[in-house]
């Protein structure tokens, strides 16, 4: 028997069944203290009696409550006991630690180790394996003794007033601005609480916390007062109605020089409710593990730390799971891990991967021919190892995700350049001057940086930089993660994280360039590498597929919008006549929108040509298809439609440009979606087959009035084309559509399958 522990909503123990600070409903969850990033909609919540009162302050609804004090073991499954310890996060954090007759593991959720006045004292029981938090788990983040920084904000406060300006702290409502609370206790200052931080510290109140007096916040009467807000914008217009104000914020990122910039505030003070570095250090030793697993912040720093002390520690990551191996036994040690484990991760790897892709990228882009470019990417494929491909195909696009993970990093040139600024110690004064002597902000900023190309930072390494800034909490992290990257780094490698990492590289290497070079490293055709990508928008998934030889079973991906095929003007002339195939396909040009709709189960999607959803905008069209029992990706025409009678675009393009909250759907316009091509059906991607076998299948819907067939008819001359049309405008259509029902959907073509006649 072992325990199991996969990152999957959370925390989840298969072993149990249960998930540790879950974010989307499940049935056994348990929650470790009442921030809103640990916890959802769950019928049934394990926690500590204080977590559950903090808890009904924010969860609405009614569920199950499984509380229990701390140092009181339950049962929580058969075989398995539990034990809930305070965390001394915030009032009421708990650690979970879960025994059976021959081991333990212990999950730390977010934890402080030194107490704080702002949470029950921490208590670190022992485990054999220990699933900790390590949100500052680099040396940066060793915080100055608490009372040196608790005396600058309190005399901070004080300089604020006397000048006549009103101090504002920011802090988190619950938990951080109670701890701002504790500091101010003997300080002789007058309190005034933002609503919401008054809320959640009249419940802490409640379960036994006290605090020097406060009142609530009244803009009138606050001069002379310090305030305590939650973080706020400077487009705030609660804080905006506080004139004359210096604010600070409070928190363990105020280790990094540039908060105060990137948060907006006059001054930046270093408390935490987390364990700084030092003191994630002594937990694990207070705790003796065997194993540790690091999660959240900067989990594979800190378990590097814990492998160079001699501990077996790893970090687990989403697209990962670890299975301990842990035979459940006192006597028996854990198994090594396993070699396809993280353990092997950065084993036999060359060494300087991302110089080298950022040699070729810049190489590539400079480039002037398309030939050229392609003949560099593919050489640069040919020098990697299979399993490097996929993430340098992704990155060679200018791209931190695939396209249709719909993943995107929050970094803006600002804050890229900040990261840069501290990594080479310089200051936007020094910037300012270089940028005085070089073309443009790019070629300034990287004059700065000093350091030669030649880090040893993989490829691999660069993949898992991305996922933790997608992930991070907040811009002051993105900024931590991205400067200890930048210090390591030259200027072109510099260059080309700043591009990926910003999204300002895409333009730089078209993905066609990419496509081919990975048909010729794969030895597969250019075509079926295009098709593949086309129909999942993943470069990464493409070129695992094309390594593997399995490009035609990449399947199409579902509610992520398709590339449409292009459509040309034709002129009714007989020369142009004669080129169409016989017999002749025609449909109906409705004066409407082109769109795409995915439909699955009761889940449905609705995207107009440029890709973006409509699926607010029209919500009857979505709940019309669920009614449809086959699930189908199809193209369609979203039209107005009146009594039978088609209506003006203009109908739909005031739906389209009201707010979603103005829409009123009962005295809208009505509408109906003329599907009339099936790429997707039941299973089986139909692409590539012949128009007329596609709508075959789509003749088989069970349609509504919302939802039909756009009927076809077909001519054996082209005589009857004039007819046809002056026909469809009589009854108030804008067209006609010819197509080839021999043709498989195939938008990559340069000749247009369809040809629309006004």
């Amino acid at each position: 028997m072992s325990w199991t522990v996969k990152k999957s909503n959370g925390i989840y123990l298969p072993r149990i069944g249960w998930r540790l600070d879950a974010r989307k409903a499940t049935p056994n969850a348990f929650i470790s203290h009442a921030h809103f990033d640990h916890f959802g909609n769950h019928p049934s919540i394990l926690c500590s009696n204080s977590t559950a009162e903090l808890l009904k302050a924010r969860l609405p609804g009614n569920r199950e409550w499984l509380t229990h004090p701390f140092n009181e073991p339950f049962h929580i499954e058969s075989g398995v006991r539990g034990e809930l310890f305070p965390a001394g996060h915030i009032p009421g954090s708990s650690m979970l630690r879960l025994e059976s007759e021959e081991g333990s593991l212990l999950y730390t959720g977010d934890f402080k180790l030194h107490s704080s006045p702002a949470a029950e004292s921490c208590i670190v029981p022992k485990a054999d394996t220990l699933v900790m938090e390590t949100t500052y788990g680099i040396p940066k983040y060793t915080f100055p003794p608490r009372s040196e920084v608790a005396a600058d904000i309190i005399q901070f406060c004080h300089d604020t007033i006397a000048d006549n300006f009103i101090p504002v702290l920011f802090g988190y409502s619950l938990g951080k601005a109670q701890a701002i609370l504790s500091i101010l206790q003997d300080s002789e200052l007058q309190i005034m609480l933002h609503p919401q931080v008054l809320k959640m510290t009249q419940v802490c109140q409640k379960i036994g916390f006290e605090y020097p007096s406060f009142e609530p916040f009244d803009f009138r009467r606050a001069t002379g007062h310090v305030i305590i807000a939650p973080p706020l914008t400077s487009k705030s217009s609660w804080l905006n109605s506080v004139e004359k104000k210096r604010t600070a914020t409070i928190s363990g990122w105020a280790m990094d020089p540039s908060i105060s910039y990137r948060s907006g505030t006059d001054r930046a003070f270093a408390i935490s409710d987390h364990s700084d570095f030092l003191e994630l250090l002594e937990f694990v030793d207070l705790v003796g593990p065997k194993q540790v697993i690091t999660v959240h912040g900067f989990a594979t720093e800190f378990a590097q730390t814990l492998r160079d002390r001699g501990i077996d520690a790893w970090e687990l990551a989403s697209e990962r799971q670890l299975n301990l191996n842990i035979v459940i036994s006192r006597d028996s040690q854990p198994s090594p891990p396993s070699p396809k484990g993280p353990s092997q991760v950065h084993v036999n790897r060359s060494r300087g991967e991302f110089t080298h892709f950022a040699t070729t990228y810049e190489a590539i882009a400079k480039a002037s021919s398309h030939e050229r470019k392609i003949e560099l990417a593919s050489n640069y494929l040919d020098s990697l190892d299979p399993s490097d491909i996929p993430a340098a195909c992704l990155f060679l696009s200018g791209r931190a995700f695939p396209r249709s993970s719909r993943k995107k990093l929050a970094i803006d040139s600002k804050l890229n350049r900040q990261a840069i600024l501290t990594a080479t110690d310089a200051t936007e004064l020094d910037y300012k001057r270089s940028r005085a002597t070089h073309v443009d902000s790019r070629s300034a900023l990287l004059a700065l940086v000093t350091r030669p190309d030649g880090s040893d930072r993989r490829l691999q390494d660069i993949r898992s930089l991305f996922t933790h800034l997608e992930q991070a909490p907040n811009p002051i992290y993105q900024h931590s993660l991205l400067s200890e990257q930048y210090k390591s780094m030259g200027p072109k490698e510099t260059l080309a994280l700043t591009l990926i990492a910003t999204g300002s590289g895409t333009g730089d290497i078209v993905e066609d360039v990419v496509e081919e070079a990975l048909a010729r490293r794969t030895r597969n055709s250019v075509d079926s590498v295009k098709r593949a990508n086309l129909r999942c928008s993943n470069l990464e998934k493409v070129a695992n597929a094309a390594i593997d030889q399995l490009l035609d079973f990449v399947p199409l991906k579902h509610f992520y919008p398709m590339q449409l095929e292009a459509e040309s003007i034709g002129r009714m002339d007989l020369e142009f006549l004669s080129t169409l195939p016989s017999p002749l396909w025609t449909e109906t040009l409705f004066d409407g929108i082109r769109c795409q709709i995915h439909k699955i189960g009761e889940q449905t999607e609705l995207f107009d040509e440029s890709g973006t959803s409509l699926k607010h905008k029209f919500p009857e069209i979505v709940e019309s298809s669920i009614h449809i029992p086959q699930d189908f990706v199809a193209e369609g025409l979203l039209v107005a439609w009146e009594k039978e009678q088609p209506l003006s675009i203009s109908k739909l393009l005031e739906r389209i440009r009201k707010p979603a909250e103005d829409l009123f759907i009962g005295e809208d316009v009505d509408t109906l979606l003329w599907l009339n091509d099936l790429l997707w059906f039941n299973g089986d991607t139909l692409i590539d087959q012949p128009l007329s076998n596609r709508r075959r299948e789509l003749n088989t819907f069970t349609v509504n009035p919302k939802l039909r067939i756009s009927p076809v008819t077909r001519l054996d001359s082209t005589e009857d084309l004039p007819t046809l049309l002056e026909d469809a405008k009589r009854r108030g259509h804008k067209g006609i559509i010819i197509k080839d029902e021999t043709r498989s959907f195939d938008p990559l073509s340069p000749k247009s399958p369809r040809t629309l006649f006004y």
